[in-house]
């Protein structure tokens, strides 16, 4: 059994949406950051760094629990103790990970600081505006991606989509109604990835709350 410590977070959803995709048995584990869960000794316990997700598999190798945190760390982690979402041939890997490397290394981060710089008391206009410009440079840089395969990874839907997928569900509302408009490879990649169960219930496990 693994123990799944998250909150609605697109980086929570995307550890729920690799449990469900992965079918390994979990219990989710609420961590209302909001009141400072991740900063409990407890949890630092789990996660020294006090961040959210992380997981302890209770049958880790040989047995033995297992902590693990870091979303991509815990994915791949998740990924290949089930032989599920993990390309095969060693391009699509490589695939695989640039892209998991760019949503969280350089999409993820500059929607994360778009949102905390519109939340200080201050005039943050012009950086807000530099890191919405960068938020669109990397969804461009996607888009022509998804427009010559139909996954990140090529053919097969693996672990770096689901980086994507909430990212794109959840953080992509900051743009506002129509902000993902002229992502139409983007749109229709979301709408397929959309449809697989697992993703579903993943959502449903952890909804997006910002």
């Amino acid at each position: 059994m693994i123990d799944f410590f998250g909150f609605g977070t697109a980086n929570g959803q995307k550890v729920a949406i690799m449990l469900e995709e992965t079918g390994l048995p979990y219990t989710l584990k609420p961590l209302d950051m909001m009141k400072g869960a991740h900063k409990s000794p407890e949890y630092l316990a789990v996660n020294p760094v006090g961040k959210m997700p992380a997981i302890v598999d209770h049958d880790g190798p040989g047995g033995k629990p297992l902590k693990v945190f870091e979303t991509l760390a815990i994915c791949l982690y998740l990924g290949e103790k089930s032989g599920k979402l993990i390309p095969v041939g060693l391009a699509e890997r490589a695939l695989a990970y640039e892209w998991s490397c760019v949503v969280l290394s350089d999409l993820g981060p500059a929607f994360s600081a778009q949102f905390n710089l519109k939340n200080l008391k201050a005039d943050t206009t012009a950086a807000v505006d530099y890191y919405v410009q960068l938020v669109h440079r990397f969804l461009r840089v996607l888009d022509e991606r998804l427009a010559a395969a139909p996954y990140l990874a090529g053919a097969e839907y693996s672990y770096a989509d689901v980086q994507l997928y909430p990212v794109i569900t959840v953080s992509g509302k900051r743009l506002g109604e129509n902000g993902l408009a002229p992502y139409k490879h983007i749109l229709g990649w979301r709408d397929r990835v959309s449809q697989r169960p697992a993703v579903k219930r993943g959502e449903a496990v952890l909804p997006g709350l910002f």
